[in-house]
């Protein structure tokens, strides 16, 4: 079955944009003009990269779902309403996070940018694109009770101190916050929020794709979950630690971020099972027999605790895994270096329709100057400041130009 045409996705998409709208009657007018801009963006997008080129090049009417929900998300608590620049801003950045956080070469991501700001400028009117289109695009709902934009070092020092806060409870070694690691923070917190909110994070060994999911699952109050792995461990182990956690998030009423690793695949049929679990909620002949009947018995514990009353074991099991599909997400890190990356998105469909896909690549350059200046700004090395060294090293600053290259 092909994907709907254009004027079919004018029709789904605008018809979400209009109760969306509702909101904010102001905005009433924007519906028609914001939904051919989302269209086009994503037409554009889906012409130009395809899952040949890179596995995760994949584009479905998904994407515009996601879309809807991400501005939905972002402006439903703002009680001082939503101007056309705060709306144009929004709908930038969701297509930012949706269309270019996946690309590999800055060429590309810049195409895309750039393609956003063109179709922003055609589509919406009245606008003023010098405030609206302002980058970087940051927003968060870890400063205030609603989401909203916030400035790069305004972000900097919060995180800054949150993590000094994360590695002295969590971990062992301190963690730098340079420009990459804000932007790769608030784009895993962006898909946490979000309900059945899963990611898959591509870069290389090293680039921190788990310790940042870890810190991100740790401010949003999300407890970590990620296999133990042996030279023994098999599918029927497997199996277990999938029914353990699901019951935790299911019955128990736990926030879990199932953080797996490629590392972690051991055999197809683990692939296979979380493809299902990513899916509908469930895997096919998990719970049977007197696992099923434990399930059921416990579920209905759960359901009397918080007042519904359910008689069948289906409406239980319905709502068992409506409640794994709201509260369980999962975090798949990946290694692109590695020989099954290319043939993934045939192999593992869920990944790429269920998952929102951002690319860490490897840290370029300028992070790593970050990160040295960082751990090398205390160190006696000159006397800078009589110079005007500009990061305080004295020759310091020589130094990491040497370990950027």
């Amino acid at each position: 079955v092909d994907f709907p045409e254009k004027d079919s996705l004018m029709q789904i998409y605008s018809t979400f944009n209009a109760g969306m709208m509702k909101l904010f009657p102001n905005l009433k007018g924007e519906t028609q003009a914001m939904t051919e801009a989302m269209v086009e963006v994503y037409t554009e997008n889906q012409q130009r990269f395809n899952a040949s080129q890179q596995p995760q090049y994949f584009y479905s009417p998904r994407e515009l779902s996601r879309w809807v929900r991400g501005i939905y998300e972002a402006i439903v608590h703002m009680d001082q309403g939503v101007t056309r620049e705060e709306l144009c801003r929004i709908w930038a950045h969701e297509g930012l996070r949706l269309f270019s956080d996946r690309l590999v070469s800055e060429d590309d991501r810049k195409w895309c940018s750039d393609t956003i700001d063109d179709i922003a400028q055609k589509w919406f009117a009245g606008v003023d694109f010098d405030i609206a289109l302002k980058r970087p695009l940051f927003y968060t709902s870890w400063l205030s009770k609603e989401t909203r934009k916030v400035e790069r070092d305004e972000l900097k020092e919060f995180l800054g101190a949150r993590l000094r806060v994360f590695y002295e409870e969590e971990l062992d070694v301190p963690l730098v916050i340079f420009d990459e690691v804000l932007e790769h923070i608030l784009r895993i917190d962006r898909v946490l929020r979000q309900p059945m909110g899963h990611l898959l994070l591509v870069g290389d060994s090293g680039a921190g794709k788990t310790v940042l999911s870890k810190f991100v699952s740790w401010m949003n109050g999300l407890n970590i979950f990620q296999i133990k792995a042996h030279s023994r461990y098999g599918m029927e182990d497997f199996c277990e630690d999938l029914r353990s956690v699901m019951r935790r998030v299911g019955v128990d009423g736990e926030k879990v971020c199932f953080i797996f690793d490629e590392s972690n695949i051991l055999s197809s049929g683990f692939l296979e099972a979380m493809n299902a679990l990513l899916a509908s909620g469930e895997v096919p002949g998990l719970f049977e027999g007197d696992e099923f009947n434990a399930l059921m018995s416990a579920c209905r514990d759960s359901a009397a605790r918080d007042g519904v009353i359910l008689d069948s074991e289906e409406e239980l099991y319905r709502r068992f895994t409506t409640i794994v599909q709201r509260n369980l997400h999962v975090v798949f890190t990946v290694n692109p270096s590695g020989g099954d990356w290319k043939n993934r998105s045939t192999t593992s469909p869920a990944l790429f329709n269920r998952c929102v896909v951002d690319w860490f690549g490897t840290w370029g350059s300028k992070a790593m100057g970050e990160v040295g200046k960082e751990f090398t700004l205390k160190l006696d090395m000159g006397d800078a400041e009589s110079i005007g060294g500009s990061w305080g090293i004295g020759d310091g600053e020589v130094l990491m130009d040497k370990v950027a290259k």
